[in-house]
């Protein structure tokens, strides 16, 4: 089983130490909060939400600011989190991304403490390969507990370069 973690981090100016977040005072009631304006890049949204809806606010993100390789990559990241999320931590408690000195960071929170964990390959079992798939796009990917205070779970924060 994996461990909950928040070291080696190179996510720009996070601070997981503190529990802080790189985003502004969310508003739990609300749903599609965004940043003003497109001097500031980021997104929060509470559940619910679909993977659909998360890749459509990344692209939004990333207009202008990566290739396609880069875009690709970080909608199928996207998919994989929000998917999972939902399949196997309970539902989706909360999303964010945003766009910071060259990299685009993801927070996806849930409603579980299970960690995710990569499958033994066995090209005949289907699934299994979305964490491993998380890890390797990502130039950073960690997992804190959820500290909240309403219920159990975790957020996983990645961080992919934007090239």
């Amino acid at each position: 089983m994996s461990e909950l973690t928040d070291e080696g981090s190179r996510l720009p100016g996070f601070s997981p130490a503190n529990g802080g977040s790189r985003l502004p005072e969310f508003d739990p009631e609300a749903v599609g909060v965004r940043s003003p304006g497109p001097e500031k890049r980021s997104v929060r949204i509470a559940a619910p939400l679909k993977a659909r809806g998360a890749r459509a606010e990344v692209s939004r993100l990333l207009t202008g600011v990566a290739g396609e390789r880069c875009v690709n990559d970080a909608l199928l990241v996207v998919s994989e989190l929000i998917s999972n999320a939902d399949r196997h931590g309970g539902g989706l408690r909360e999303f964010a991304a945003g766009v910071e000195d060259g990299h685009l960071w993801l927070e996806v929170a849930d409603h579980s403490e299970v960690l995710p964990e990569s499958a033994a390959h066995d090209p005949l079992v289907p699934g299994g390969f979305g964490w491993s798939l998380v890890r390797r796009l990502s130039a950073d990917a960690r997992i804190r507990p959820w500290t909240a205070g309403d219920g159990p779970g975790k957020t996983i924060v990645v961080s992919l370069r934007l090239e």
